[in-house]
């Protein structure tokens, strides 16, 4: 039988060891907490909204919003995400009734089957009407024909293989269209998730005019919602990770793009949308780390926000909230005097009346 005296190799090799692994465990707790500070999860987050907001429930995980403006109608991405539904839908609500009955109709009546809506886009010309939607399922953009109703009818199924997490869509055209893939390896791989933590720019957005696919931007740090200016001559694109808005300028013939501006946000962002005067209105999570509680736990809320970027491209809160009026915002559009917000896991929107001075 062996003895060993303090003082042995053996002893001063494991203290060490022991104190090595000590100093590991210090700097991996500061480096987390250092993380989680820079996504501000130590933030208090206090309501603050000078309108007033409705719900309307039953939609389930109302994921992203577009709006017919001539029509006063708005298109919903909806998903179960909480129970794990294997299809979602779009709903089609009439801004000035949205509590007739035909709002929570599923408008594309189980084509594809395979489908799981994430970003929508609506596009009009003087051809017609169509939907752009992401398709989580199958990593595809699916296109719809929009009749006067709001019913939609398949068109048509895009694949690329190097677009491995497509998350918002844009068209430009009755075939053509931009596309974000957020993160390279894909939003749900462990890969992914540590890129969106390290804030890597592993982000794109690829173009298609139909026909072939080409990269058209790069370096983003999680490319999420996308959105062109009216005169389409400018792309904005979020970056959930960044907590910023790129902004590009777009090659009317071409389709090239070029980085423009960046634009700061106070936290990260969603989805994009344009209201008819030029704003942007931006979804964002201003604490998003605390968005794996709620999806482990509906009682576990996460605060949401929307910015306005007005025409000067200074962003502003219009609205804030702790999660409980409504979790983990993701999309915001206005139509008129109104706000309408959706968030991931809620079953429910909210119509908001904006302040005067917000319109």
């Amino acid at each position: 039988m062996k003895t060993f005296f303090i003082g042995s190799p053996i002893s001063r090799n494991s203290m060490r060891l022991a104190g090595f692994l000590v100093v590991l465990l210090v700097l991996a707790g500061a480096a987390a907490y250092a993380t989680l500070n820079s996504f501000n999860h130590f933030d208090d987050v206090e309501h603050a909204f000078a309108g007033q907001c409705a719900p309307v429930t039953g939609i389930a995980g109302p994921e992203d919003i577009q709006i017919d403006h001539p029509r006063k109608r708005v298109f919903i991405s909806s998903l179960d995400r909480r129970a794990n539904a294997k299809r979602g839908a779009v709903h089609v609500f009439d801004i000035s009734d949205p509590l007739s009955g035909g709002g929570w109709l599923d408008m594309t009546h189980g084509v594809p089957t395979d489908f799981k809506p994430l970003g929508i886009d609506y596009y009009e010309d003087e051809e017609g009407a169509r939907l752009f939607i992401v398709n989580e399922a199958k990593n595809s953009v699916e296109i719809f024909d929009v009749s006067e109703d709001g019913a939609l009818t398949h068109m048509e199924s895009f694949v690329e293989l190097r677009l491995t997490s497509p998350n918002n869509v844009v068209a430009v055209g009755p075939r053509s269209f931009y596309v974000t893939n957020d993160a390279s390896p894909g939003r749900n791989t462990a890969v992914g998730n540590l890129h969106f933590l390290t804030r890597q720019a592993s982000g794109q957005v690829f173009f298609t005019n139909g026909i072939s696919w080409r990269l058209a931007a790069e370096g983003l740090r999680f490319a999420n919602g996308i959105a062109l200016s009216a005169d389409g001559a400018r792309l904005y694109v979020a970056e959930t990770s960044g907590d910023a808005v790129k902004i590009y300028d777009r090659n009317l013939t071409t389709n090239a793009l070029r980085l423009a501006d960046t634009v700061e946000l106070p936290s990260a962002p969603d989805n994009i949308t344009v209201d008819d005067a030029g704003v942007l209105w931006v979804a964002a999570l201003p604490k998003p780390l605390s968005l794996a509680a709620h999806v482990q736990d509906a009682k576990n809320v996460t605060p949401s926000e929307v910015i306005r970027i007005g025409m000067d491209g200074t962003p502003r809160t219009v609205y804030r909230d702790d999660g409980a009026e409504l979790s983990a915002s993701t999309t915001a559009a206005r139509l008129g005097k109104r706000l309408i917000i959706g968030a991931l896991y809620e079953k429910k929107f909210l119509i908001c009346d904006l302040p005067a001075d917000e319109i």
